[in-house]
């Protein structure tokens, strides 16, 4: 009775292990770049993470199509920040403009961040906030991630992207995200998420 009572668990253990890796296999899939930019489509938001380019471009290593409630200040970049304007209170994440203003919040895991005084070029900052039709980040939240930078080496040459597709271009492979171009290849990976 217990040889057979164990084998029931094996085989129950078994099954359940082959429905929850079919379930992640669904979730995950490795699609060909055509397929990705077809399912990809300007208005959508989306969340898009890649290693960044000399040009400041960006090869998208995984591509999220998100449902759910959004609202404008939903925006968010993760990314070093550079060309830091004290005098304007502005920066730079790749090329996109980042502006402040005096309701922003600053927040840290590690160190002081309080204002916009402590902002230096290198430092890995995650925003949050409304982008602009003037091609400009509005920050609601920035956040310095820097300890990340410790974990995980290389990630200062990684950016996540979350926000409104503005435009596809199929022959290019190339998702256009708040302003950045993410070059869509075939070690794309395309999941589908909820918020």
């Amino acid at each position: 009775m217990k040889s057979r009572l164990y084998v029931f668990a094996v085989l129950l253990a078994a099954q359940l292990l082959a429905t929850i890796s079919s379930a992640q296999a669904q979730a995950r899939a490795k699609m060909t770049p055509e397929e990705i930019l077809a399912a990809i489509k300007p208005g959508k938001w989306v969340q898009l993470e890649g290693v960044i380019q000399r040009d400041f471009s960006v090869l998208c290593t995984e591509a999220k199509i998100l449902t759910g409630d959004f609202l404008e200040d939903d925006w968010s970049i993760t990314a070093v920040a550079r060309n830091i304007d004290k005098a304007r209170q502005e920066f730079k994440v790749l090329l996109l403009p980042v502006k402040t203003h005096n309701n922003t919040e600053y927040e840290t895991k590690v160190g002081a961040f309080k204002s916009f005084a402590d902002m230096k070029p290198g430092i890995m900052v995650e925003v949050d906030g409304t982008y602009l039709k003037s091609d400009t980040m509005l920050a609601v939240e920035i956040e310095d991630v820097s300890s990340e930078l410790i974990a995980e080496p290389g990630l200062e040459n990684q950016v996540e992207a979350v926000g409104k597709v503005e435009k596809v271009d199929i022959s290019n492979r190339t998702v256009t995200l708040m302003g950045i171009t993410f070059h869509i290849i075939n070690k794309t990976w395309l999941k589908s998420a909820i918020k």
